[in-house]
């Protein structure tokens, strides 16, 4: 099995809406629970490569424990009149 082909491809086929994300090890146990408001795939991406990942940088998460992610995209909070 290759985990980082698995991870590419897991994070290829995230999508770029805002919503809430699990990084999730190999198990499938959520390791880390986060929201997005500029895009869960562009969020992720910047778990995986550490750049501005807090989680990573305060050693919280091992990003080679990640296996796959969860998705879940919600619609934009909207005014209403």
């Amino acid at each position: 099995m290759d985990i980082k082909k698995h991870r590419k491809d897991s994070l290829r086929s995230l999508t770029n809406e805002i919503g809430v994300y699990a990084l999730c090890d190999l198990d499938r146990n959520p390791m880390y629970i986060g929201q997005s408001k500029d895009g869960i795939r562009t969020r992720v991406s910047r778990h995986i490569t550490s750049a501005r990942s807090d989680v990573i940088a305060n050693r919280q998460l091992d990003i080679w424990e990640i296996y796959e992610v969860w998705a879940w995209p919600v619609e934009e909070k909207r005014n209403i009149d």
